[in-house]
């Protein structure tokens, strides 16, 4: 009987704690109604510092969830106040929700998709559009500008779409190397020229013949579709 109370207690406990913490994994735009609702006052990135000093959301503070230090971080923010966390598409900021309620927090917003879907969605960030480490407009247009077909993939390392079509490309590249001319470009990487294209997800493939755009599409294609429009059949 004693144990029963104590298992009975047990239960309560963790079932108050849990109660006291309210983690929602909710969408851009009421992540966008929650920033403005607390002036993101507790505002997480919980990104890499590379990947952070790339491109964020404004006001954010950058705390990596893979730091030896984050929850150490984490105890100097106000537990009664709401707290807004994101990474890059929603997996690592729902690890720091967790971790951040298990902390006492009283009310933790995850990000849905993280900061993909919020730049997908066009709302503002904080970019580095210095273009420096970047390829240039200049290098770019002389790429796609040579005699006969180039094909060019706007890719992204974390992007799973982007995954299956990479190899795609490359394979026909290999297979095909005298036939046409493959420009891949990092998206992560190249955020000012991704801007001055227009692209603002990948992967985005794009296909010119003789200097002139004549084909282009957001999302996965098929090796049989590239295949035809790049005459290799």
């Amino acid at each position: 009987m004693k144990k029963l109370v104590v298992l009975y207690f047990m239960i309560a406990f963790v079932i108050t704690g849990c109660a006291q913490t309210q983690v929602q994994t909710i969408s851009v735009d009421d992540f966008e109604k929650q920033l403005l609702a607390t002036k993101a006052e507790q505002l997480i990135d919980v990104r890499t510092p590379q990947e952070f000093a790339k491109y964020h959301i404004q006001s954010a503070q950058n705390i990596d969830l893979r730091s030896p230090n984050f929850k150490k971080e984490i105890e100097k923010l106000d537990k009664t106040k709401p707290v807004l966390v994101y990474c890059l598409s929603g997996v690592r900021s729902a690890a720091a929700a967790r971790i951040i309620a298990a902390a006492g927090f009283k009310t933790v917003y995850n990000l849905d998709g993280g900061i993909n879907a919020w730049s997908k969605a066009r709302k503002p960030m904080v970019d580095d559009l210095s273009g420096v480490g970047e390829m240039s407009a200049k290098e770019y247009s002389d790429s796609v500008s040579s005699n006969g077909f180039v094909l060019v993939d706007f890719y992204a390392p974390w992007c799973v779409p982007c995954r299956k079509v990479l190899p795609i490309v490359e394979n026909l590249k290999q297979n095909y190397s005298e036939k046409f001319k493959l420009v891949t470009v990092d998206f992560d990487k190249n955020r000012l020229l991704a801007k001055q294209q227009n692209i603002v997800a990948v992967p985005y493939l794009i296909i010119f013949k003789d200097g002139k755009k004549i084909w282009e599409k957001q999302g996965e294609a098929t090796k049989e579709e590239l295949m035809k429009i790049l005459e290799l059949e």
